[in-house]
């Protein structure tokens, strides 16, 4: 019955601290599990089921321990220990004290890891384990002391005697520090039924409540590779997109540059093409508004018929102002000497002159210069040559 309530009792304060780090939260994504070895120093009260009170069978008891912690979840450790053990006559209602050294090898599992993840800063850790384990006993006089009746103590050794044992338990390690951590535990040790001399007709049950300190030799985290490999990939990512943002601004300006360079070149086309149609316009203009002024032989009298022309001439000149006129006086070359042709062109221009100013064109708009016979502007045509021409620029 004893044993059942201390099993019981086990599992419950097992299920309460589980359900207590049912919400701790997980660790450090950058930092992920490293093995590591870790000592410890375990100190408590041992108990050797029996049958007298339960305060009558407890004894103190330190353990030394070495562990190694393969992942998140499982380790190994080993660990030697001990002092005493007791045990009661009921025939001769007397107790007794024994010696013994336990050596013990377990597989441990961190719970807290198994169900909630590694956290390295998680400040309980709850875990369970099973084992072997090795009694060896000795001094077992106060037994051999005792007088029975031969049944109750059949089983009584003297000298030393090893047991061999199974093992279970559960503990809690509360985090101190990056390496250092205290601990609290519970296990049942199942031995031969002559552990404590008795004859009972089943196995022997030591129990021990411990508290512990211990320390991580190597740090229990290192660098996370999965991490690092999503920073890496983030980063490759990042890369990715700022280099196809960069190739497609670099698209984009170079076609906004090329589409600039295709209105340019349009514009430039249009601009010339607009130049082009002004001149051919402006041109026009001065071909239709030119005039040519023909005089009779030896004369400088403006006609009636050709007077018509400069009315229209000045008419033009005077409606528009960024036009001007250059007159140039001919005479022919079969009609008088080179002097008197000179003088000829001369009036012949100077009338034109006045005629366009006294119709209204400012005189800075026309500039003045004759030829004499040095030109003649249609060749052997005589009759043309007594001319003046009028033209537009």
């Amino acid at each position: 019955m004893k044993i059942k309530c201390l099993i019981v009792a086990m599992l419950l304060g097992f299920m309460a601290e589980g359900n207590a780090l049912a919400q701790q939260s997980k660790s450090d994504e950058s930092l992920e599990f490293n093995p590591h070895w870790s000592i410890g120093l375990q100190g408590g009260g041992t108990y050797t089921l029996g049958e007298t009170g339960f305060g009558d069978l407890i004894s103190p008891a330190f353990y030394l321990t070495g562990s190694y912690k393969f992942n998140s979840a499982l380790g190994v450790r080993v660990g030697v220990g001990g002092i005493s053990g007791k045990g009661y006559s009921s025939y001769a209602s007397k107790g007794y004290e024994f010696n013994f050294i336990q050596g013990n090898v377990d597989a441990m599992l961190d719970v807290s890891s198994l169900f909630w993840g590694f956290n390295h800063k998680r400040i309980t850790n709850a875990y369970a384990f099973a084992g072997a384990g090795l009694f060896y006993g000795f001094d077992n006089d106060e037994a051999a002391g005792i007088k029975n009746n031969g049944d109750d103590l059949r089983y009584l050794w003297t000298d030393s005697k090893a047991f061999v044992a199974g093992r279970l338990g559960i503990g809690s390690d509360f985090r101190c520090s990056e390496r250092f951590s205290i601990s609290i535990e519970a296990n049942a040790n199942i031995l031969s039924d002559h552990f404590n001399s008795k004859k009972a007709g089943n196995p022997d049950w030591h129990f021990a409540l411990l508290a512990g300190i211990n320390y991580k030799i190597n740090k229990n985290t290192r660098p996370s590779i999965a991490y690092a490999e999503k920073v890496r990939k983030e980063q490759m990512a990042k890369e990715a997109a700022a280099a196809a943002a960069k190739e497609a601004a670099e698209k984009a300006a170079a076609e906004k540059a090329e589409a600039e360079r295709h209105a340019k070149l349009a514009a430039d086309k249009a601009a010339k093409e607009a130049e082009e149609a002004a001149k051919r316009q402006h041109q026009a203009l001065i071909e239709e508004n030119s005039e040519n002024v023909f005089f009779l032989i030896n004369s400088a009298k403006i006609r009636k018929d050709e007077a018509k022309k400069l009315d229209d001439l000045a008419a033009w000149l005077n409606s528009n102002d960024n036009f001007i006129t250059h007159i140039v006086g001919y005479a022919d070359k079969e009609t008088g000497s080179d002097k008197a042709n000179m003088k000829l062109s001369e009036h012949r221009a100077n009338n034109v002159k006045q005629y366009l100013i006294k119709a209204g064109v400012a005189e800075e708009k026309i500039i003045l210069d004759f030829k004499g016979d040095t030109v003649q502007p249609f060749g052997a045509n005589n009759v043309k040559n007594r001319v003046v021409i009028c033209t537009l620029e």
